[in-house]
């Protein structure tokens, strides 16, 4: 049985090679097909390989939970491989757990487990595996800060590729040494080796390395954007950067951290650096989390200084007040950026004089702005109820409640909170009609009952609630939503359903007739 066998292995090894590019969707779902083909031909090698597989493609997925479900899979590969007595499996599991362990910053439990795999992979002579763990052992290093550790792991991986003639996994320890070299300010170095490493990935199309997550390379893709600004300036292969610069939607960026910012306020506040989330004690002081919030909220006019002091210190004197605001900002360049060097620019906050914003084309993504931006698309799709309903949907599914909801009672963010609300409406509406035009009733009626959550006199939600309804034969609800109408209204504004509601209700339970 020659084909299915070649099948499964296919479906395997492209979930492998998917993984190394970091398309990291495709290899989970070759994964799977893989291990279900397992199963059904009852072959637990071949189910082990495809855990293992899946294993590799969840640690690039951007769930927060991703590294418990890999070692999850990969604790399935141990279970089988000691089953049926096959030793080798466990070396990629082995490279596997060492990276989710090492990237969740675990280096005793990432260099102990990079050991034990190199000792199998080392007795069955197969110097290519024994290189990824110690390319990622070198990189887990590196990621936290072990620098000395870290090059002596790089440098023996990259002996291991040279040996086993692996261009591509040569290229990933050398663009980590680079990394490594240009956190230490070892420029020489640096000189020496990146434009070689940016030209060969140009010339063999390793674009993904620096535009997503990778098995072989960061747990960020954002890690590498400072090096590729310093190539850039220094005319590194500095086409080739500014082009990966672009891809990753940062062209003509000067200043970087090495992490996106992502910051939600839409049903609550939370602002991410990467994949770490800032807790709430993390702020120090409530007013720099004040601070940035305003900033986020003026995000389109710049704010001066005594306006800024105005809104967080409105009783206090301006002596007083101005230490503070200077003590609340150096709180918060701490806070976005713990690794800037003091006394050096910020990439999310620039001044001039005495005026602060956010810094133009800074690598910020602010849910507001998003749905902003997603309803401007929907907007101009309104000729088409097709292209638009989808278009609706994506805008609907960023708004997650109202803005900022622990500054509600503060004036500064009154007129933001008001436009997205009134956004959030009128396409809520908008889109519960296509829902409705579009025979989809349950869907309908939970976009209506969003509406009303948000505003329980929006009378167009009732009715579009009532026809929904009646198409689903529930004519109990019809009635119990007229009923819910009215004494809404009446309650709220002291007034009757509308001449249109209370037609359309008889016509639905044949009172009109």
């Amino acid at each position: 049985m020659h084909t299915p066998r070649a099948h499964r292995e296919t479906l395997l090894l492209l979930s492998l090679v998917y993984a190394m590019q970091g398309q990291a969707r495709q290899a989970y779902q070759m994964a799977q097909e893989g291990t279900q083909r397992g199963v059904e031909l009852a072959s637990p090698y071949i189910t082990a390989v495809g855990h293992m597989r899946q294993g590799h493609a969840l640690m690039l997925m951007p769930a927060p939970d991703r590294y418990i479900q890999a070692q999850q899979h990969y604790q399935e590969t141990v279970r089988i491989s000691q089953m049926v007595s096959v030793p080798r499996l466990l070396v990629e599991c082995y490279w596997g757990l060492c990276r989710a362990a090492g990237y969740q910053g675990d280096l005793v439990q990432a260099q102990d487990t990079a050991q034990r795999g190199i000792e199998i992979a080392s007795q069955a002579g197969d110097e290519w595996i024994a290189s990824q763990l110690r390319l990622t052992t070198g990189a887990s290093f590196t990621l936290a800060g072990r620098y000395e550790a870290a090059q002596d792991w790089l440098n023996r991986a990259l002996l291991g590729f040279e040996e086993c003639s692996d261009a591509f996994g040569r290229c990933v320890a050398r663009l980590w040494l680079c990394l490594l070299w240009f956190r230490q300010k070892q420029h020489s170095l640096l000189a020496q080796t990146l434009p070689d490493v940016l030209g060969s990935c140009r010339e063999q199309g390793y674009d993904f390395l620096f535009t997503r997550p990778t098995l072989q390379g960061p747990p960020d893709e954002r890690m590498l954007v400072p090096l590729l600004i310093f190539a850039r300036d220094q005319g590194w292969e500095s086409r080739y950067a500014a082009r990966m610069l672009e891809a990753l939607g940062l062209p003509g960026i000067q200043l970087h951290p090495g992490y996106q910012l992502k910051v939600y306020t839409l049903g609550g506040f939370q602002v991410w650096r990467g994949a770490e989330q800032i807790p709430t004690n993390g702020w120090r002081r409530e007013k720099a989390r004040h601070l940035f919030q305003i900033l986020i909220t003026q995000r389109q006019a710049p704010l001066d200084r005594d306006q800024l002091i105005e809104y967080l210190w409105p009783q206090v004197d301006p002596v007083t007040a101005g230490r503070n605001f200077k003590v609340a900002l150096n709180t918060l360049y701490q806070v976005l950026e713990p690794g800037r060097e003091p006394g050096s620019e910020s990439a999310y906050i620039v001044r001039d004089g005495t005026v602060y914003s956010l810094r133009p084309g800074a690598d910020l993504w602010l849910d507001a702005q998003a749905f902003q931006d997603a309803v401007r698309r929907a907007d101009s799709a309104a000729a088409s109820p097709e292209e638009q309903l989808p278009l609706l949907q994506q805008a609907l599914d960023l708004y997650n409640g109202e803005y900022l909801p622990d500054a509600r009672y503060e004036t500064w963010a009154a007129a933001e909170r008001e436009q997205l609300s009134v956004q959030f409406l009128r396409i809520a509406d908008r889109l519960s009609e296509l829902l409705l035009q579009a025979g989809r009733s349950e869907e309908c009626i939970e976009t209506c009952q969003r509406i009303l959550a948000q505003d329980n006199c929006w009378e167009r939600a009732y009715r579009h609630l009532m026809m929904a309804f009646d198409r689903l034969g529930d004519h109990g609800q019809v009635a119990r939503t007229y009923q819910r109408c009215m004494q809404t209204l009446r309650e709220e504004l002291d007034v009757d359903p509308s001449p249109e509601t209370a037609a359309l209700y008889r016509r639905l339970t044949g009172q009109d007739r």
